[in-house]
């Protein structure tokens, strides 16, 4: 696929197709590992800004954009001794803004102390509450994501967020859900393992609801390194899995309609890492690559939002000045 880039104007032109991309972010050294989300008429875009990639000073810093992803205002979350990573937005059912980081705290000597899932909320986007850790330790919770579901012996639908965590050691991802603000628990210990599947170290992942049925999709990094598609029925149980046939990191998964989701990630293109999006046909299995991100060197972790007739992508790249850095591209869903 030919890419064409229009630096004055940012549109990318990718065959016939034309989106524009434009930098939202990148004063930091190292601006990375973006989320979105759609919140009262206005986007939210979250990344960790830090020296490097794995450097010991992670901050989250949130940005409020118009539906243009002109930047309104800009917040940031920190903690003392502390290395907040891979931040995802949610909007609860009682319409709070949550994020959910994987905070990595240090000890004086700069030996850690601990690794665990921690939540903020916010009613205004712009201050946060104090942190309320989840989960266990040193499992990586990924991402959450809001189900509501009723039952015939309930008045109220039931609102749940469901989220896979991960741990290298154990080779495994285990399912949590209930309400981070209260009650979090592990639902499924062993749903892809090596153990029990065959298929080694599942970690980074998305999931996604068509009524009672739940779609998943889980970056692998051993023996073929390909992503898996999973499904299950209510309660979310028994899985069932198939091999996608290809790579994709930080796996980012949004409904398109009740067939079919786009998912974004980081792909092995032409010999280099690149950001992609793709459309996901749940009955076919297959993917069909839609864009690939300009892109290259340290990139990819995008976030999605569908509204209206626009796809946003969130997601960052160290293409332009051999820098890190924020990119926000917005798609015409009738040209994709």
């Amino acid at each position: 696929m030919a890419f064409k880039l229009d630096l004055q104007n940012n549109i990318v032109y990718a065959g016939h197709m034309k989106f524009e991309v434009k930098k939202i972010a990148g004063s930091a050294a190292h601006s990375a590992f973006t989320d979105l989300c759609l919140w009262n008429g206005n986007l939210y875009c979250c990344f960790r800004e830090a020296e490097n990639h794995i450097s010991n000073d992670g901050r989250i810093c949130i940005l409020q954009l118009d539906l243009m992803g002109d930047t309104l205002n800009k917040t940031w979350v920190t903690e003392p001794r502390s290395d907040l990573r891979d931040p995802k937005l949610t909007v609860t059912p009682d319409n709070k803004l949550m994020l959910l980081v994987y905070q990595r705290k240090f000890q004086e000597e700069s030996t850690t102390a601990y690794c665990k899932p921690a939540i903020y909320l916010s009613n205004s986007g712009i201050s946060w509450s104090s942190q309320r850790k989840i989960g266990h330790n040193y499992w990586w919770l990924w991402r959450l994501r809001w189900h509501s579901i009723e039952h015939d012996t309930c008045l109220q639908p039931e609102h749940k967020a469901w989220g896979f965590a991960y741990n290298r050691a154990a080779n495994r991802i285990q399912l949590y859900c209930g309400d981070p603000r209260s009650n979090f628990q592990v639902h499924k210990k062993e749903v892809l393992s090596l153990a029990k599947h065959n298929l080694g170290y599942p970690n980074e992942s998305d999931i996604v609801f068509i009524d009672k049925t739940a779609y998943a999709i889980v970056r692998r990094d051993a023996d073929s390194c390909t992503a898996q598609l999973g499904n299950s029925c209510w309660p979310f149980k028994t899985w069932q899995w198939t091999d996608l046939g290809t790579y994709i990191g930080g796996p980012c998964m949004i409904l398109k309609d009740k067939k079919s989701a786009w998912v974004a990630g980081r792909i092995w293109e032409k010999q280099q890492f690149k950001t992609a999006l793709f459309n996901l046909n749940f009955n076919q299995q297959k993917f069909a690559l839609k864009a690939i991100l300009p892109s290259s060197g340290d990139n990819s972790y995008p976030g999605l939002v569908q509204h209206a007739n626009k796809l946003y992508l969130s997601y960052y790249s160290s293409h332009k000045d051999s820098k890190s850095q924020i990119f926000l591209a917005q798609f015409d869903i009738n040209e994709l």
